[in-house]
Parts: structure tokens; C-alpha cells; sequence
């Protein structure tokens, strides 16, 4: 039984056949609305507060002129903090205000902010500032419509110990879309979306990298303010100390156009910095929210709806993630989001050089109590990596991040995903626990990312992490989730999972698992790889032979199996009972009745019952009294030169095993000379076993002049006398050896295919087609 509080937070099942295109506009929301939740309601006038002046209307040009007078003039009203030698506050600053009516100003440069001045509006609803249609890109060249005054390096001494700011109340419009972004009750609440690399008006006259919107200083509070029509950075939080961002809005309402920088970026040794109760309508552009290089990060009780559709109309794979890159200590708790997903990660992608040639990998983080539904890719992710080609430098690992106590809900891959590409990126273990996640795999494009099956909890790298106490379900007609769990890697072998704890300390709280397609654990490392070349024709479904991944950790593939809608409907020890477009008649290739027109160069060949690949009957090969290489030829089928024909055979050691078995053929032309024979050259995926049968297959192009072709099928270095058995054998024209009919096919039907392995049954990614 599911505690009763998480059965009603999750989202209910999706439909048959829904995935994250449609899932992420299926589900009504709460609306976005510009209306405060946590914000007191906006000042009116100045009252009896002498450090406090309200402006003139709008001028209908340009206010820049007007507006930086009256904001440096409040600067010299305002009453500075006083701080002692250790830069402790004894007297707190007395911040002067700068209170705009309602209207639109527009300004034709950035607004500077001395230190403890508040620029405060009418309401979000009701005052705004612009950039003016006149204003050239130039001047707000990788710069923004409010800013400080004083330049802000955390390298230096802070230039206004104690002081204040708070920018409130209002909108700030970008014109990234001249005349649009302007918040109407009946208005439009839709973008507008152009075919231009930047997104804005223009790629002849937007200059790129310029007309961000708000950049913060030190103790900044950004309250109530609506962020539209940006051609740049939305907000930018970069050297700061314990800026405040709270009860703001994003969107593109109104027609507003969007560049795709981020909502709210930067970073650079940022610290302190609170982002809650914010929301980021589905009409944003770009990350909501990425900090490079931060420490102490809160981000909490913000809303984000992203959805398909918004994403479709763009031509991107997603948009509205939250990342943290190279931060160090942190909360994301108590989220609502909708299409986005969360994202821990080092700095290794940027250019290396300044801040980003050391690696710092992000650790100490909690990400806990969020709500995630309906992603576009994996809805947490922590990643851990560094860079191997470039200068010398310094890697951070990280680590000691914990995933506990979230609801996530229809995610287009895996719900939580530990990744790295080598084991010293993470020095620390991380803790997963008290996790709900339901239905996951949604993007049935595909069923495998990054190494990784689609799984509630997938974890490749890690010594000692906390995997407990999760609940893992797929509540869907047709299950999209393969596994409760992977552990492993099915794509590196330069990580590795180590000492992972699956219990508390009481030896209790195991995952709990319902309704996944293959279990509730896999184990990724060397898994087989997928089947290739899955085709379904009306039903008449075929592909090739899988091998396993690794041959340094060889595993035989030791069959098949096919699910339907999630349900496995068939199952193949070896292979297929028939070889799909079979050149061979059944009797050539299955020894049925008797093994007639074979012959062995190097022994003998006999008929045998009773030990076969598919059927009763097997061809029984016997090598002489000297140790050798022995080859079996079989019958010719006529083959076209210059097409592709691939040899397979099923292998069995009677003796002993341990010889290396392969398929391949012999070409001859219309006068039967032989024009060569060519097998798998050194195939390190097949060696004979008295255990199990194994396969082989290789395919060629027919030389010139060919037009036959036998089975060609090798035994290396065979013992004296060993004897192995030979079954399931084919020449098909093209690659596909594997086949299987689905007397119930219909179209939208989603099959899967997986191979798996001889030793612990464990599978590979599946591969997939929609009927």
C-alpha cells in the first residue's frame, strides 16, 4: 500500500498511448497569474517617507534622462548602513525610493541603481519600463535595463558594505518585439514565435547578446516584477551575496518575443541567493533557471509549466530546466514543475579558460519535495564529469547530493539518473530515498538514454550511495517503465557502482517495484547491446542478431524477447524457430531429418536428436584424430553479386567447450570455381559452450561474378575428436536473422524487442517500433 498522501499527489495515469507531447498539455494547471502570493500589496504614494519621491507619468519618449537623475538624487537621500571592521551591520541602511506611476516609461539606456535605492512601481499589472524603440542595440551590449551603479566583484572589497536594494512592482519590457509584451486583461496571452535565430524581431538589427533585463547587486530583493520580451538575459545574478528573488513572473505574453538565454542566469561565485515563489509561464524561453559556479543556493516554491507544444512551434527538445552547475551547497525543495526537469552538473561543456578551466563538480545539494511531471527528458539528474582534452588543470569532485521525498510523474525517459564518465568525479556518496515515481519511458522513440534503460532510478557511478525506501509504479494500460532500477552502466566501463545500500541501517525500506516490463533491478555493466534493424511490416516483425557489448566480459546472447504494449508476448531461447527470408530449405537448416548435403573439412558430420537450437534434430560435428580448425559447408542457394547476404549458425560444445565458433560463407560463380570464402574475421562474441547454445552471423557483399553461396561455418582450433553441435542455420539476403508474427497486429501497437544474456538472463536496451 502507497501512503495515502503520495497516492493523491501523484498525477493520474495518462491515457493509452499518451506521451510527453501531448501529456504536457493534457493536464489542466492552476492558471499563471500575474497576482501576488507572498508580496505585500504595492505603495500608492510616498505618504509621510521623505527619502521617498513619485515620478511624473510617461513622457511618450525617452524617460532614461529624467529616471537616472531622480534615481542618482535618491542615492544621496538614502542613509547608508554602518558596519564594524568585520563588516558586520551595527545600523541598518535607510534605502530611499524612486516610486514610478502607472504607465510605460522607456528608456534608451541602462538605469543605474545606486546603493540603497528601491525603484518600485504602481503594480506589475500597471507600470512598466522599455527599452525604446529608438534605442540601437549598442547600448544595452552585454548589458541590461537596471543595474547597479557600482560594479560588483566578489574578488574586491564590497563597495557598499550593508547596503540595500529592491526593484518592485513593475514590468520590464526588452523589445526583443517592438509594440508587443504589453499586459492586457483581455489581451493576448500568446507569443510570438519567428523563424530567426535570436527569436526577436530581426536578426539584421538584434544584435545578440545585448538588452538583458535586470542585473542584481549585493542584498538586491527583486519582488513583483514581470520579465517579457527579452532579447538577452531575463535576470542575471553573477558575484552577488544574498540577493533575494521573490514573487516574480516570466512569460511572452502579449505577443513578446524571446531570445534563448536564460530566465534567471550567471553564477561566478554568486552566494546566498533565495528564488522562491516565483512562476515561469509555458510561453517562456530557455532555461528557468541556470547558475554556473554559485554556492548556497535556494530555489523553492517556484512554479514552471513547459509543454510540447511551445517546444514543437520553437524546434527545440525542451526548454524550462532547472540547472545548478558547479554549485556547492544548496536547497531545491517544494517546486511545481511541469515539462521541466532538474539538472546537477559540473562545468566541463564551457570553454576553458578563466573560471571554467578548473572542474568543479556540484555536491552538497537536497533536492527534496518538488512536484515533476510530464518532463522532456530525465526528470533529476546528477552528472559528474571533467574534461580530458586541454590545458592542465584542477578537478573538484562531487557528491554527497541527496533526492529524497519527491512525486515525479510521466517522465519522456528515466525519473532519477546518477551519471559520470569516471569514477574520481565523485568522491561522495549520494542518497535517493522516499521517492514516488509513476510511469516513466514516456518518449517511446526511443528506450534507453546515455547508457541507461528507461527506470525509476538509474545509478552508474557512485561507492557506498543510499537507494531505499522509493516506490516505483507504472499505472498505464500499455507500461513504459522497464525497470524499478538499474545499477550499472550499460554504456562505460570507467564507472562503476560500488557498496550501494538498498536498506536503511535496519536492513529495511527496499524500493518497492509494480508493474515494470523487466523486473525491478538491472544490473547495466556489459549488457548486450540492442537489436539493430527492427522492421514490421503488417506484423512480420524481423532484425539482426545482438552481440554482447563487451567481449573483455564476455556473456553469449542467449535469446529473445518481444512485448507488445508492454506485455512480452514471445520469448526465444537461441533464436527464432524460423530465420525470417531463409535461403536454406527448413531441412538444410535444421537438421530435422538428417544432415544431407554437409559436409565437415577436418571430420565428420552425423545426424543427432534430442539436443537442439530449435526442434529435436542437430548436426553432430566430430573433429579427426588431429587437432584443427574445422570448417562445415552446406548446400548453395543462388545469391546476386553486389548484394548483401548474411551466414548465421547456432553453436553447442558436446565434449568441451571453449572454441571460438563462427558463421560465414562461400561465394562461388556459374561454373562452381570458388571466389573465396570470408567469416567473422576474429569473432570474440561466440565461443562454444556445453551449457548453452551460442550464435553467430556475418554479413558480406556478394563479390563479382558470384552467384551462389554456401554456409560456411568455422570451428577454431578444435580439439582432437571434440564434438560440437551445429543448428539453426541460414543465408538470408540482407542483415535480418531474427523474426517473430504477430497474429493480433494493429497499427499504434508499440513493440519492443530485447535481447538477453546466457549468464544471469540480464537484458539489453530494447529496440522499437510502432506498428
Amino acid at each position: 500500500m502507497l501512503p495515502a498522501v503520495l497516492v493523491a499527489a501523484a498525477s493520474p495515469a495518462l491515457p493509452v498511448g499518451t506521451g510527453p507531447a501531448t501529456a504536457a498539455t493534457a493536464q489542466p494547471d492552476a492558471p499563471y497569474s500575474l497576482d501576488a502570493t507572498v508580496s505585500p500589496a504595492p505603495l500608492t504614494d510616498c505618504g509621510t517617507d521623505v527619502l521617498c519621491r513619485l515620478m511624473d507619468l510617461p513622457s511618450g519618449g525617452d524617460d532614461w534622462s529624467y529616471l537616472q537623475n531622480e534615481l542618482t538624487l535618491a542615492g544621496g537621500r538614502a542613509q547608508a548602513a554602518v558596519v564594524d571592521a568585520s563588516g558586520t551591520v551595527v545600523t541598518p541602511a535607510v534605502p530611499a525610493t524612486v516610486l514610478l506611476r502607472e504607465g510605460t516609461y522607456s528608456v534608451t539606456l541602462p538605469l543605474k541603481l545606486p546603493p540603497n535605492v528601491n525603484l518600485r512601481g504602481a503594480s506589475i499589472k500597471t507600470t512598466a519600463i522599455k527599452i525604446d524603440d529608438s534605442a540601437p542595440w549598442s547600448n544595452f551590449s552585454y548589458n541590461f535595463m537596471v543595474r547597479p551603479s557600482v560594479n560588483i566583484d566578489l574578488d574586491n572589497p564590497d563597495p557598499s558594505p550593508g547596503s540595500v536594494n529592491a526593484v518592485s512592482d513593475l514590468t520590464l519590457n526588452g523589445r526583443c518585439i517592438k509594440g508587443k509584451g504589453a499586459y492586457s486583461e483581455t489581451g493576448s496571452k500568446e507569443p510570438t514565435i519567428l523563424d530567426t535565430k535570436s527569436g526577436c524581431e530581426s536578426d539584421a538589427t538584434t544584435q545578440n547578446n545585448a538588452g538583458g533585463g535586470l542585473k542584481a547587486g549585493h542584498r538586491w530583493t527583486i519582488q513583483q516584477v514581470r520579465f517579457t520580451n527579452f532579447n538577452y538575459f531575463r535576470l542575471w545574478v553573477i558575484k552577488t551575496r544574498d540577493v533575494h528573488i521573490i514573487d516574480n513572473r516570466w512569460d511572452n505574453w502579449g505577443g513578446a518575443g524571446s531570445g534563448d538565454e536564460d530566465n534567471i542566469g550567471g553564477g561566478s561565485g554568486n552566494t546566498g541567493t533565495v528564488i522562491e515563489h516565483n512562476q515561469f509561464d509555458q510561453t517562456i524561453r530557455g532555461n528557468t533557471f541556470d547558475f554556473t559556479h554559485a554556492e548556497n543556493v535556494t530555489f523553492r516554491n517556484n512554479k514552471v509549466v513547459a509543454n510540447r507544444y511551445y517546444a514543437d512551434l520553437r524546434k527545440v527538445a525542451g526548454y524550462g530546466s532547472v540547472y545548478l552547475e558547479s554549485v556547492v551547497g544548496g536547497t531545491v525543495s517544494d517546486n511545481d514543475l511541469k515539462g521541466a526537469n532538474i539538472v546537477l552538473d559540473s562545468n566541463s561543456g564551457y570553454l576553458h579558460e578563466g573560471e571554467n578551466l578548473d572542474v568543479t563538480n556540484t555536491r552538497d545539494v537536497v533536492v527534496t519535495r518538488n512536484r515533476i511531471r510530464d518532463t522532456f527528458n530525465t526528470a533529476v539528474t546528477a552528472n559528474y564529469d571533467d574534461y580530458t582534452n586541454g590545458p592542465a588543470h584542477t578537478r573538484y569532485p562531487g557528491g554527497n547530493n541527496t533526492i529524497t521525498d519527491n512525486v515525479i510523474t510521466n517522465t519522456a525517459k528515466s525519473a532519477i539518473l546518477i551519471n559520470g564518465s569516471n569514477t574520481a568525479d565523485k568522491n561522495a556518496p549520494d542518497t535517493i530515498t522516499g521517492n514516488l515515481i509513476t510511469n516513466v519511458g514516456l518518449d517511446t522513440s526511443s528506450t534507453s538514454y546515455s547508457g541507461y534503460d528507461h527506470v525509476g532510478i538509474a545509478i552508474g557511478i557512485g561507492n557506498g550511495d543510499k537507494v531505499h525506501h522509493n516506490t516505483i509504479v507504472d499505472d498505464q494500460e500499455w507500461p513504459t517503465t522497464w525497470y524499478g532500477m538499474q545499477i550499472g552502466s550499460s554504456g562505460s566501463d570507467k564507472i562503476a557502482v560500488t557498496n550501494i545500500q538498498l536498506t536503511d541501517a535496519n536492513g529495511e525500506g527496499w524500493n518497492v517495484t509494480s508493474r515494470t516490463l523487466g523486473g525491478q533491478r538491472k544490473y547495466g555493466a556489459f549488457a548486450a547491446l540492442a537489436p539493430t534493424n527492427l522492421t514490421a511490416p503488417n506484423g512480420a516483425f524481423t532484425w539482426s542478431e545482438s552481440v554482447p557489448q563487451d567481449p573483455s566480459k564476455y556473456s553469449p546472447i542467449a535469446g529473445y524477447r518481444v512485448y507488445r504494449n508492454g506485455v512480452e508476448v514471445a520469448s526465444y531461447p537461441v533464436g527464432s524457430p524460423v530465420i525470417p527470408g531463409n535461403l536454406l530449405t527448413a531441412a538444410q537448416s535444421g537438421f530435422e531429418s538428417g544432415v544431407a548435403g554437409w559436409t565437415l573439412s577436418g571430420g565428420t558430420v552425423a545426424p543427432k536428436t534430442g539436443d537442439a537450437a530449435i526442434g529435436n534434430g542437430s548436426m553432430l560435428v566430430t573433429t579427426g584424430a588431429t587437432a584443427r580448425t574445422v570448417t562445415a559447408n552446406g548446400p548453395a542457394v543462388p545469391v546476386t553479386a553486389g548484394a548483401t547476404y548474411t551466414s548465421v549458425a547456432s553453436y553447442k560444445a558436446v565434449t568441451s567447450g571453449g572454441r571460438m565458433v563462427r558463421a560465414g560463407i562461400t561465394w562461388r560463380d556459374a561454373t562452381n570455381k570458388a571466389l573465396g570464402q570470408v567469416a567473422v574475421p576474429t569473432n570474440k562474441y561466440t565461443f562454444a559452450s556445453t551449457g548453452n547454445w551460442v550464435t553467430s552471423s556475418y554479413a558480406f557483399v556478394a563479390p563479382t561474378g558470384a552467384v551462389k553461396a554456401e554456409p560456411f561455418l568455422v570451428i577454431d582450433n578444435s580439439f582432437a575428436n571434440q564434438q560440437h553441435l551445429i543448428d539453426r542455420v541460414g543465408i538470408v539476403a540482407g542483415t535480418n536473422t531474427e523474426g517473430w508474427t504477430d497474429g493480433a497486429w494493429a497499427p499504434g501497437n508499440r513493440y519492443q524487442v530485447v535481447a538477453y544474456r546466457a549468464s544471469d538472463s540480464q537484458a539489453s536496451m530494447a529496440a522499437t517500433v510502432i506498428g
